[in-house]
This record gives C-alpha cells, sequence and structure tokens, in this order.
C-alpha cells in the first residue's frame, strides 16, 4: 500500500472485518489468502470488504488499486477460482 492510499485511505486492518454470512467470508478469505501471493508479487493486495448475498465485494490496494489491468485480474483470474471453490458466487465487485 502506497503512503498516499494510506494517508487518503487508512490502513485496511482499521477498516474492520468483513461483512456478511461468517462461513461464506471465510471461505472467500480462503480462496483469497491462496491467491495473495500473486497480487502482492506485483506490489498489490486485495481485501474483502463484504459477501453481499452471492457477490463479493473487495477493494484492491497497492499496485493493484491503480493498475489498468486490475479488472482483468478480478473477472478472468480472481472470480473464476472463487467460482471454482466457492460455487454460490455469482461475481465480483469492486468497491
Amino acid at each position: 500500500m502506497s503512503w498516499l492510499e494510506r494517508l487518503l485511505h487508512g490502513e485496511p486492518a482499521t477498516r474492520g472485518p468483513a461483512r456478511g454470512d461468517p462461513e461464506r467470508v471465510l471461505a472467500v478469505q480462503a480462496v483469497l489468502d491462496e491467491l495473495r501471493p500473486i497480487f502482492e508479487a506485483d506490489g498489490g493486495s486485495v481485501e474483502l470488504v463484504a459477501v453481499e448475498e452471492d457477490f463479493v465485494e473487495v477493494r484492491l490496494h497497492g499496485a493493484c488499486g491503480s493498475c489498468y489491468a486490475s479488472d482483468t485480474t478480478l473477472h478472468a483470474a480472481l472470480e473464476p477460482k472463487l467460482k471454482e471453490k466457492c460455487p454460490w458466487v455469482c461475481g465480483v465487485r469492486r468497491v
């Protein structure tokens, strides 16, 4: 996370736990933890914000937050992996 992002948005840990059904939140968090090294390798990270019904809401940090390919990463890499591990997921939303 860049110094500017910290200044504007605060540390991710200060935002509180992800909202939603606890079982679904844990399942999604497990997938994000599995993929986290890929995001970190490019200087970014992904934070689970909420599981709202069948949609996963995430916030991107660091290089991922401003990357031109971040939407492709979300919908071509993260979303299929989530749907594979959590069949109830209909999609991913960036907040």
